[in-house]
């Protein structure tokens, strides 16, 4: 399976769209140890349909960023890819969760602002505020 990851200095990025990079991790099975991962540049691509299309030829099964629109999310699950967005943190710590099926489950509309509880700034809850600088998106 194939888990692309916005991605920003190990971190994951707070919005899909606006990603400069993402990490792409490929793992066999549910064996996270023996994965690997690459580093692609997307700052030449614009809009989300050049994003949808870029994660379509990189064969990406399921993308995880800390936020997404719905029209982004519809359009990478109408390419038979799995949308998971509201998260921040650690991007190989989420990548591997994701794959043993540990990764949290949000409720709500949580693409749109929380991070999970794995932020120090807002613990998922935006009525708290954490000034957008965890990266969770609800500073924006």
């Amino acid at each position: 399976m194939k888990v692309a990851v916005s991605y920003k200095d190990g971190e994951i990025y707070e919005h899909f769209g606006h990603a400069e990079m993402f990490a792409i991790y490929e793992f066999h099975g549910m064996d996270v140890e023996n994965s690997t991962k690459r580093l692609i540049d997307v700052t030449d691509l614009h809009g989300h349909e050049a994003m949808v299309e870029r994660m379509k030829a990189e064969g990406v099964d399921a993308v995880l960023s800390g936020s997404m629109g719905s029209a982004a999310k519809a359009m990478l699950l109408s390419n038979g890819i799995v949308p998971v967005a509201g998260y921040c943190g650690d991007a190989d710590t989420a990548a591997e969760l994701l794959i043993l099926g540990q990764l949290p489950i949000l409720g709500g509309d949580a693409g749109s602002c929380g991070c999970g509880g794995s932020c120090s700034g807002c613990g998922g809850d935006c009525s708290a505020g954490c000034g957008g600088d965890c990266g969770c998106g609800c500073g924006e």
